[in-house]
């Protein structure tokens, strides 16, 4: 199970922590770890200790309140590889299916259960469990409920209302019409089962999918062109997981002309969503200093074992290792 935590992450914590006047824990400012471990170019994950420490100090300072509206930074975070994954969703259900994703990538010792969801209600009922022995703590549990309202109000979902429901029933209101209402002290239990209502339904951000196949297209276009509007498709959002029958009809096509064309151009329905991948990894390696992880994530490989097999299939090499080769510098 991962012991670190996206420096992202814990640079949202921080970003709120400053805007609310509040100094990191004079412990872990002195060690280094915090500081080094965010530096531009530096280690991109910060063991989980430290950002526990952070939460228990902010928690401790100004309430359980203030932890649940850490999410709310993330509508000012510019471009980041796995947000914008997670912005992407089109839809409740969606970005909760990605969120789970993302946490089983990373093998996070906590996951987010889905235990009801009805979409067309806005509804959802979710529980946060821990595959260890221990319990989530309730800072951690607020707040990754805060990140997931603030996700959701991200894709277009408002007016949220938010129970906390500890074990005998009693609903605690977290938030309201997308006001926090929890106060400062931190509930005794009861902070990992959460209930959410929205009114306002996300926009899709989907790719559109025409509800009829078009004319097919020339045979003077179809073998590379074709080829070259599927790889932008898979490149749109290579996290969404095209069947043929919607890549088709995203191409006005049938999924039998979509293979028959691919075929008659020498290509490969799997190969060029590979290869859309390999090169939004590629692309995301040179880009900034974030982690094979992340990157893996974003790129929408099912597991970093995954990202490294497909990505050594198409370069000859191993993720780290091209990035290492492709960003030395020049000799002289």
């Amino acid at each position: 199970m991962s012991s670190f935590a996206s420096a992202a992450f814990v640079g949202l914590i921080l970003r709120r922590m400053a805007l609310a006047g509040l100094e990191p824990p004079a412990d872990v400012t002195a060690s280094g770890l915090l500081a080094r471990a965010l530096q531009p170019g530096g280690n991109v994950q910060v063991a989980l200790a430290l950002k526990q420490a952070l939460l228990r100090h902010a928690a401790i300072e100004r309430g359980a309140g203030f932890l649940l509206g850490i999410g709310q930074g993330i509508h000012d975070m510019p471009s980041d590889p796995t947000l914008d994954v997670l912005r992407r969703a089109a839809s409740a259900t969606d970005l909760l299916l990605r969120w789970q994703r993302l946490e089983s990538y990373h093998h996070s010792h906590h996951r987010t259960r889905i235990e009801a969801l009805d979409e067309a209600g806005g509804t959802a009922l979710l529980h946060h469990v821990s595959l260890g022995p221990a319990p989530p703590a309730a800072v951690e549990d607020i707040v990754v409920l805060g990140l997931l309202a603030a996700l959701l109000q991200a894709i277009g979902c408002h007016g949220l209302e938010i129970d906390l429901i500890p074990g005998d029933g009693a609903a605690l209101a977290a938030m309201r019409d997308d006001r926090i209402l929890l106060g400062a002290a931190l509930p005794a239990d009861g902070t990992a089962q959460w209930r959410l209502h929205w009114r306002q339904q996300p926009r899709s951000t989907a790719a559109p999918v025409s509800a009829e196949p078009l004319a097919e297209p020339s045979a003077e276009t179809a073998a590379g062109g074709l080829s070259e509007r599927l790889y932008a498709l898979f490149d749109d959002d290579p996290f969404r997981e095209w069947s043929l029958g919607e890549a088709g009809r995203a191409l006005g096509l049938s999924s039998r002309s979509l293979q028959r064309r691919l075929a008659e151009a020498g290509a490969g329905y799997a190969g060029i969503q590979r290869d859309a991948r390999v090169k939004r990894a590629a692309r995301a390696m040179l880009a900034g200093p974030a982690t094979l992880a992340e990157i893996g994530y974003a790129a929408g490989f099912a597991d970093q074992a995954h990202f490294t097999r497909e990505f050594r299939r198409v370069t000859g090499m191993r993720p780290a290792e091209w990035r290492r080769v492709a960003l030395a510098p020049p000799p002289v």
